[in-house]
């Protein structure tokens, strides 16, 4: 049960509709939500001879702090109406990236509920940061919702992307509580693959007698791709089943010190309409 939630402020569109998700699952869950205003501090930079950093820094950060310092205020006025516990913490990020700083901050999380990228190209870098950073460094599974989504939570319809892999089977275990209370589960196999490697004998069978096993009653459905992309048959699956949510293994590595998200990971953070579960 998750009864710790972190929401960083990315500045992005869909900032609002991921706090109000944290808060009805907080709401159902009896959680705390600690909502994190990021705030990005430029480096200074030192002058044209390379002896001082600029003193004008100093100015400048200061105005960042009073505005973050009044974006503080706000949210805090806006969580006063709130029955569940809340806080919000202000995030200062120097020497690192803000999305580093908030899977730092997530450590201390059972899930971190955190902005998406659908509906518009112009907040995809800072949600992709995002999701990259806390995927992969946090080591808590991150609830990405998608701007405009009022999906409420937890959510009764729900689809679990399978495969026998650490990443889809961490995905599943850190959603089992809202597994075991949802009205429908379906668990997912896209163009399974036998042997005793794969899905064995009968795709999604074994998976889903574990899930039974711990209080969740499942149905397989296996899914040929046709050619298409397995984010697109998963999000058709998900629009049929009118599922509320998509349970799946967030797959990435680092690249020369940026995050790189795997192609089913990247295209269900850019183009899901309803939030996405994640966990590496």
């Amino acid at each position: 049960m998750f009864k710790d939630l972190v929401v960083p402020i990315t500045g992005t569109s869909g900032d609002a509709h991921a706090l109000n998700a944290a808060l009805d699952l907080a709401t159902a869950t009896g959680a705390h939500v600690s909502v994190l205003e990021m705030l990005s501090m430029p480096m200074p930079l030192a002058d044209p001879w390379g002896m001082t950093p600029d003193l004008g820094m100093g100015d400048l950060y200061g105005k960042l702090r009073a505005q973050a310092q009044i974006n503080v205020d706000k949210l805090k006025t806006r969580l006063e109406k709130e029955s569940v516990s809340t806080e919000v913490r202000l995030i200062e990020s120097l020497f690192v990236d803000p999305s580093r700083m908030a899977a730092h901050c997530a450590h201390y999380a059972d899930l971190t509920v955190v902005a998406g990228s659908f509906g518009g190209a112009a907040d995809a870098a800072v949600a992709h940061a995002y999701l990259g950073s806390l995927l992969l460094e946090s080591g808590r599974p991150v609830l990405v919702v998608p701007p405009g989504c009022k999906t409420p939570m937890p959510p009764r319809r729900i689809v679990v992307a399978w495969r026998p892999s650490r990443e889809a089977t961490r995905a599943l275990h850190d959603a089992m509580s809202l597994l075991r209370n949802a009205e429908v589960v379906d668990v997912a196999v896209v163009d399974p693959a036998g042997g005793e490697t794969g899905h064995g004998e009968q795709p999604g069978a074994d998976i889903a007698t574990h899930l039974a096993r711990n209080g969740v009653n499942p149905r397989v459905v296996v899914c040929a791709s046709n050619g298409l992309a397995i984010s697109a048959v998963l999000l058709e699956h998900a629009r049929q089943a009118d599922a509320s949510l998509i349970v799946a293994g967030g797959y990435g590595h680092t690249r020369f010190r940026e995050w790189a998200l795997g192609g089913v990971t990247r295209e269900l953070l850019m183009a899901a309409p309803i939030p996405v579960l994640f966990s590496h």
